[in-house]
């Protein structure tokens, strides 16, 4: 005789499923709250801790100040429960960016007397750029050591650059220069920069890079607006360098030059330099810039079309084409 199945067990069961899935939305739901960045501003804001402040009262004032969301206010006091930080929060006066995360934010607010220099670092800068924002921000405190010059003066030297274990022909650092959010001590130098940059390039890349990689990404990162048009420049770019074509983009003028918002002359597009792809078959000598994750990731998992021309209009907006007739079908339209 077929036995009848408990309904107990069946509410049982469904109730553990239940909750299972339950505890793996909440869990997806505070990882992000607490690594997602509180703004894109990174705008620095002076902040106090009083002593013997409640745990409250600081998270409190924290959005009062914007930099930390109010719905992000319990996924904070679990943060600083589980990983049991809420007495390591020490009173001061701090300098804080507006877009840190909760990791970041609690990590800050753990040191009110050594507190460390926060610089954002932009996708797509130019090491000379990068060398300006440290400078500004670094030598801002006495006991500053952090050098513009010895900075740049380290990109390009042989011996050092060896040392950093990078991939086999790099003789520029430019391109690798890692753009993120950085906290940097208050005594920190050039060199010590410049290996922590490193070290977040490789952790970020896996390892899983080539130098060539890396040039197609500093020109993607120009070339391109955001994730969607990135994949298919980067494959435009590299189809047309494999049929040997010029590969014509318009970043690689701008190096040289120093200057992104240059307005590009034919002047410009004649000059001999190794930078010109207008004249040039094949890639530029060294990265353009410093890419991101982004347009590195675009660069090795291209999206392969039949376009082998692109522009981006007034609003951002990419539009392709197929044989140069389109093309300048597309600049008349789109441009003029």
């Amino acid at each position: 005789m077929e036995r009848k199945k408990n309904p107990i067990s069946k509410i049982i069961f469904l109730l553990i499923v239940i909750s299972v899935i339950f505890l793996g939305i909440l869990k997806v739901s505070y990882d992000n709250a607490i690594t997602k960045p509180n703004s894109e501003n990174s705008e620095k804001i002076l902040f106090e801790v009083k002593s013997g402040e409640s745990v409250d009262n600081i998270l409190r004032n924290l959005i009062e100040k914007d930099l930390l969301k109010e719905k992000y206010f319990y996924y904070t006091k679990i943060f600083l429960k589980i990983n049991n930080l809420a007495p390591k929060l020490q009173a001061g006066v701090y300098e804080i960016p507006m877009d840190l995360n909760i990791i970041q934010l609690i990590d800050t607010l753990q040191d009110g007397k050594n507190q460390d220099i926060w610089v954002t670092i932009p996708e797509g800068l130019r090491k000379d750029e990068i060398a300006t924002i440290l400078e500004r921000e670094l030598t801002k405190n006495s006991k500053n050591n952090f050098s513009k010059t010895e900075f740049l003066n380290l990109t390009t030297d042989s011996t050092f650059i060896a040392s950093l274990d990078l991939v086999e022909g790099v003789n520029d650092l430019e391109g690798f220069l890692y753009p993120d959010k950085y906290a940097f001590p208050i005594d920190t130098n050039a060199r010590s920069v410049i290996e922590k940059m490193i070290s977040n390039f490789k952790t970020r890349t896996g390892g899983k890079y080539t130098y060539q990689d890396i040039i197609f990404a500093s020109i993607v990162e120009r070339e391109g607006y955001n994730s969607s048009d990135k994949p298919i420049i980067a494959g435009i770019i590299i189809k047309r360098l494999a049929e040997g074509w010029l590969l014509q983009t318009d970043a690689t003028l701008l190096y040289p030059v120093k200057d992104w918002k240059h307005v590009i002359t034919q002047k410009d597009k004649d000059d001999n330099n190794p930078y010109n792809t207008y004249k040039n078959v094949g890639l530029p000598p060294t990265p353009i810039c410093n890419p991101g994750l982004e347009s590195i990731k675009a660069v090795q998992n291209p999206t392969k079309t039949e376009y082998y021309y692109y522009i981006h209009d007034n609003d951002g907006n990419p539009h392709y084409g197929r044989t140069l007739d389109e093309h300048n079908k597309n600049v008349q339209k789109y441009l003029r």
